[in-house]
């Protein structure tokens, strides 16, 4: 074998153990916010699972420990942030569907902002498990009240 092969073979080699040893190191540390909360408790588990009708979900049978990220994308795919979803505005959910279902983990919802672009919004935040770790934070437009934006903290984050 040549000596150029040879070297590109070791570099090679060299990349893919550096790629391993990233991936192995992300992977492991993926789930770090778990040590900064606990589960939810069962009353809120069965009440995410009855408001949101998802009984027959794995979150919903009492198998395993349930955090509030678990149900990060099932919020997202019932209210629809038109932004993210780049849907009509009127196929959103409004603040009241949004209340109807996560509104007993409301903690604060802030006044109306008015930006010179004629943008205008509020803005509420929830909080399954009531520490303050694993938050959502969901803008409306105003007067409408239909969900625009969904931002969340820590766990399956998209």
């Amino acid at each position: 074998m040549n000596t150029n092969k040879k070297k590109y073979i070791l570099i090679g080699g060299f990349f893919i153990v550096i790629c391993l040893i990233g991936y192995y190191y992300f992977q492991s540390r993926q789930e770090d916010w778990k040590e900064m909360t606990t589960p939810l408790p069962a009353n809120s588990v069965e009440t995410l699972c009855e408001n949101f009708n998802i009984r027959s979900s794995q979150l919903c049978n009492g198998t395993h420990e349930v955090y509030g990220p678990d149900f990060y994308n099932i919020i997202r795919e019932t209210f629809q942030p038109y932004e993210e979803y780049q849907v009509e505005s009127n196929q959103a959910a409004t603040y009241d569907e949004v209340e109807k279902k996560i509104g007993i983990f409301q903690y604060e919802c802030d006044n109306v902002v008015y930006q010179a672009d004629s943008f205008t919004y509020f803005t509420c935040f929830y909080d399954l498990r009531g520490d303050r770790v694993s938050t959502i934070l969901i803008i409306f437009t105003y007067p409408e009240n239909r969900v625009f934006r969904i931002s969340t903290s820590y766990g399956d984050n998209d």
